[in-house]
This record gives C-alpha cells, sequence and structure tokens, in this order.
C-alpha cells in the first residue's frame, strides 16, 4: 500500500539565514530534498502589500521535486501556507 503524500506528511527544515530571511527545506522525511524555500520579512519597500507588515512573503522557491512525489496532493498554495504557519511558529517561540 502506497502511503498518500501530503503537506503534512513532509518534512520541514527551518534556516535562518540572517535576521530577515528563513530558508525552508522540504523533504521526504528520509533525506531527499524535494524543495527549497525563501521567506523574507515584509518591508516597507514591497511595492504590492498583500501581506502585513509582520508577516514573511515568499521570495524564491524551488519545488519541482515536490511535484514529483506529490501529484495532485499537493499545491504551491498549500506549501507557502505550511511554511507560513511553521514560521509563525518559529517566531513566536524566539
Amino acid at each position: 500500500m502506497i502511503m498518500s503524500i501530503t503537506v503534512d506528511t513532509l518534512a520541514y527544515e527551518l534556516s535562518p539565514m540572517d535576521g530577515e530571511v528563513i530558508r525552508i527545506v522540504i523533504s521526504d522525511g528520509g533525506g531527499i530534498e524535494l524543495g527549497s524555500l525563501y521567506f523574507e520579512r515584509a518591508k516597507k519597500t514591497f511595492q504590492r502589500k498583500p501581506i502585513g507588515m509582520d508577516a514573511w512573503g515568499c521570495v524564491d522557491a524551488k519545488i519541482e521535486r515536490l511535484y514529483e512525489y506529490g501529484g495532485d496532493n499537493i499545491t504551491p498554495k498549500d506549501i507557502v501556507g505550511k511554511c507560513q504557519e511553521l514560521i509563525r511558529e518559529y517566531v513566536t517561540s524566539l
């Protein structure tokens, strides 16, 4: 029986790169890297501001391998939402 892969069954590793950038590496939990996303804290210089000034926005992503593993069960919106949730928990715990 093949287990269904969703955003909740993947493994996430947060790595602060500096005070304003966080990298999140997504893997299958067994060591195979499936994607990386980079988030920056919203700044006054952002041209489009659909998010609050205390939020984090995805500025770069490489997630092609997620589609190989997750198929139709994973969407970019789901991934970004899950990562933003993890960042909120991380920032709150500091």
